[in-house]
């Protein structure tokens, strides 16, 4: 069965030069069949593919990212060299189950990134628009937004075991915060905003957990917004989501004093 890649829309500012390079603005030349390779890889990553799931044939793949089928087979080439795909002659391309050595590098190389200021960008933002939600969630959410949200930390709180089901759940309760604020803007702006964060967010859920009072700590922070949002307290809701936000952004600047091979190290995937 073969699967859809979604591709996001926005691209940066570039041109591409005589040798099929892409030249970003003010970088070093990118070939375009790196940016189809990591526009995979991070959608297996994401959990957006699944391993054992087969790639669309290579006409259909060239369509959907609008390049040559050349370009659409040196990145199936570089995804099997990485051990990410497994190529069958005659059957086609599939997803390979992930090494657990390659998720550990990928994530180092997440962590490492969020030195870059436009992580500490990003957050500022969801935090003009995560507190505002909140507000807006406190006097607008209808009984089934409040089910909602209520069931997300139901399963936040059956997740302890399990990291990818507690980051789900955490992600998921912050969509339903937003949903609950009753206006689509501020939602597809959110939906836009954490889904570019996912590395981050996971990296910053390991190190937080890694203090075993941290887990329910955070179950607190987040029942405490919720109970907040039911009695119809904005000043409450939008003072939590700053709080809990603010801890977020203080936890990665200490990822980034600690020794990053210690973290990854320490990661329980």
């Amino acid at each position: 069965m073969c699967v859809i890649i979604i591709i996001w829309s926005y691209q940066p500012m570039f041109y591409i030069n005589y040798g099929g390079n892409i030249v970003m603005e003010n970088s070093e030349p990118t070939k375009i069949y790196q940016l189809i390779f990591d526009r995979i890889r991070d959608s297996i990553y994401n959990g957006d593919l699944k391993p054992g799931e087969k790639l669309p044939p290579e006409r259909t793949m060239a369509k959907l990212f609008q390049v040559s089928r050349t370009t659409i087979r040196e990145a199936l080439r570089a995804l099997e060299l990485n051990g990410i795909i497994e190529i069958r002659a005659y059957e086609g391309s599939f997803i390979r189950e992930i090494e657990v050595q390659t998720l550990i590098d990928d994530m180092a190389s997440a962590i490492i990134k969020a030195e870059d200021s436009m992580v500490y960008e990003m957050l500022d933002v969801r935090r003009v628009l995560e507190t505002e939600c909140a507000a807006l969630a406190a006097i607008r959410a209808s009984s089934l937004d409040l089910e909602r949200i209520r069931k997300c930390l139901e399963d936040m709180a059956k997740s302890d075991q399990d990291d990818e089901i507690g980051l789900t759940a955490d992600v998921n309760f912050h969509y339903a915060v937003a949903q609950a604020a009753n206006s689509p803007i501020l939602f597809d702006l959110m939906k836009i905003l954490v889904s570019r964060m996912k590395y981050t967010i996971r990296a910053t859920r390991h190190y937080r957990f890694s203090k075993p009072q941290r887990f329910t700590e955070t179950l607190n922070e987040h029942k405490e917004i919720y109970l907040a949002i039911t009695v119809n307290d904005q000043e409450r809701a939008r003072k939590i989501m700053t709080k809990h936000l603010v801890e977020m952004k203080k936890e990665i600047a200490q990822m980034q004093l600690d020794d990053c091979s210690n973290i990854i190290g320490n990661l329980n995937i």
